[in-house]
């Protein structure tokens, strides 16, 4: 077998999908797990077991599943090699069979959705994962343009007592190639709430720059 060939037991996905509560210390795409350890990871060095398919690490779990609850995973992630504490969970793939897997010990949605995959595999896994991790630490307020709302509510709400503002952000869809076609969606949605009752006052349409990479994910 050629090594470009080779697989590796790598984080596919996870089942929390929402990225901006991704964070450091979980399994994310992309990682490569190189082995475990049931003790604390102080000690993990020496302990280690290597991990060579994703079969085979079901398995491993499955055994130790009944006495400890959370285990220490090494990951390679980039240039670095990570310790990492996760739980172990079970997912069911049909009546006589369970399959075995691990979830982040501070979000219990943070399931790691493990697969037999080549170097190549990993690495673009791992760059899609750093520049979503790096758009959601960004946030849109980097690129935004500074907008006075208490001027504004000063300015047009028709009564003083109403100091509620709230915005709308509505991305521009696939179909969408104009400012025009996602403006004229918006004020439709905003005329539609207005006539079943919804008590709105419209104030301003502003429109703001997204990046690129962000634009490209969000279509993905």
């Amino acid at each position: 077998m050629a090594a470009s060939d080779q697989t590796l037991v790598c984080v596919k996905q996870v089942k929390q999908e929402v990225a901006d509560e991704w964070d450091e210390s979980m399994p994310l795409p992309g990682d490569i797990l190189e082995g475990f350890s049931e003790h604390d990871v102080d000690d993990a060095d020496k302990s280690f077991v290597s991990v060579k398919t994703n079969s085979e690490f079901s398995s491993q779990l499955g055994k130790i599943n009944r006495r400890v609850e959370s285990i220490w995973i090494q990951v390679r992630r980039g240039d670095g090699l990570l310790k990492l504490q996760t739980c172990i969970v079970q997912q069911k793939v049909s009546v006589l069979r369970r399959k075995y897997t691990i979830q982040a010990t501070t979000d219990h949605r943070h399931i790691a959705d493990l697969a037999d995959l080549t170097l190549k595999q990993c690495i673009e896994l791992q760059v899609m994962t750093r520049r979503v991790m790096h758009i959601q630490a960004r946030r849109f307020h980097e690129d935004a343009i500074k907008y006075d709302w208490k001027m504004k509510v000063g300015s047009y709400l028709p009564h003083q007592s109403s100091s509620v503002v709230s915005s709308i952000l509505f991305m521009p869809l696939v179909s969408e190639n104009c400012i025009n076609t996602t403006t004229a969606r918006c004020m439709t949605w905003f005329s539609a709430a207005i006539s079943s009752g919804v008590p709105l006052v419209f104030v301003n349409v502003q429109t703001e720059l997204i990046p690129t990479t962000l634009v490209c994910l969000l279509f993905l």
